[in-house]
C-alpha cells in the first residue's frame, strides 16, 4: 500500500484508561492479539496502548477513509526491535 497522505491523531490518555476499566472487551475489539501480547510486554500501561489508538486512527486518516470503512483491527502497529513503530495492514 502506498500512503499519499500525512494523518496525525491525538488521545488524551485518560480516555483510554475509562475504557480498560469500563469494558474488558475494548482491547479484543480494537487490537490484533499481536498488539495485545506488545502491551502485556509493557504490563498493558495506558499510555502505550493509547499510542497504538492513536496511530491507527492517523493512518486511518491517511489513507483518507477516516475509520468508517474497515475496522481498526484491520491495521496493525507492531514495533521492530528498536522499538520503531511498523504498520501491517
Amino acid at each position: 500500500m502506498n500512503i499519499l497522505d500525512i494523518g496525525v491523531d491525538i488521545i488524551e490518555i485518560y480516555r483510554i484508561k475509562e475504557l480498560l476499566d469500563k469494558n474488558p472487551r475494548f482491547l479484543e475489539k480494537m487490537f490484533t492479539s499481536k498488539e495485545i501480547e506488545y502491551f502485556e510486554s509493557k504490563g498493558f500501561k495506558a499510555e502505550t496502548i493509547a499510542g497504538n489508538f492513536a496511530a491507527k486512527e492517523a493512518i486511518s486518516k491517511s489513507i483518507g477513509t477516516g475509520i468508517r470503512k474497515f475496522n481498526l483491527r484491520d491495521i496493525e502497529v507492531l514495533r521492530d526491535e528498536l522499538g520503531k513503530p511498523i504498520v501491517k495492514t
